[in-house]
């Protein structure tokens, strides 16, 4: 099926409809990992990671000043692959204890990213962020309605977030410029089905929009 037919065939049968912007939102920066991050790691992203940095500085100072809780996810594997579960078998490097190993400097968030004070990691050993972690709590506690999803990789982690957090009603909006894949092609394909089933597919300049909102909202 040819891209232009995709999406008469998606608009013909209703789907890609704009979930929206809630009102209580967090912003969720999946993964930035230097074992995705760094040119030489054997599961990189390099170079197109690179590109989601700014947006994600911008997003994350602008998140801060507005008082949206800035939430990171790190997945991990144990150090001694316990618990890399079927990991090991799909994914070589998994396999070879190679990557995201607990305590590593491959499994730490990048510096450039780093989390500031106030910030809070959540520890994953699962593609989606709310798998067996403590992230719904924190979510509940705070009645958050929208994630607002950064990181690595769309088709991986992100995707897996996205899609559990529309299965709990809470709104998941992508923001295209601060994701990240390994191959345009498998990008733009999972960008394409998320928008149009599961997610928003959003600008980062639209989210800084909405971000400065809850700023003014907060101050009024």
């Amino acid at each position: 099926m040819q891209t232009n037919d995709a999406h008469e065939l998606y608009e013909r049968q209703g789907m890609g409809q704009r979930i929206g912007f809630g009102q209580k939102p967090a912003l969720l920066l999946i993964d930035m990992q230097n074992d995705f991050c760094d040119p030489d790691a054997p599961t990189t992203l390099f170079p197109s990671i690179r590109f989601a940095y700014e947006p994600i500085l911008k997003l994350s100072t602008a998140a801060r000043l507005a008082g949206v809780p800035v939430i990171y996810t790190q997945g991990l594997v144990a150090s001694d692959g316990s618990s890399a579960g079927l990991w090991r078998l799909k994914m070589k490097h998994h396999g070879l204890r190679g990557v995201q190993i607990e305590g590593s400097r491959g499994a730490a968030i990048v510096d450039e990213l780093a989390p500031k004070p106030g910030d809070r990691v959540i520890r994953k050993w699962r593609p989606s962020a709310f798998f067996r972690t403590d992230l719904e709590v924190f979510l509940g506690v705070q009645n958050i309605d929208t994630l607002l999803l950064c990181g690595t990789s769309l088709s991986g982690c992100v995707r897996a977030t996205a899609t559990d957090a529309f299965m709990r009603d809470i709104r998941p909006m992508v923001v295209r410029e601060a994701v990240a894949d390994r191959s345009q092609s498998v990008f733009d394909a999972n960008a394409f089905d998320l928008g149009q089933k599961y997610a928003d597919i959003v600008s980062a300049d639209e989210t800084l929009t909405y971000l400065k909102g809850i700023a003014s909202t907060a101050k009024a």
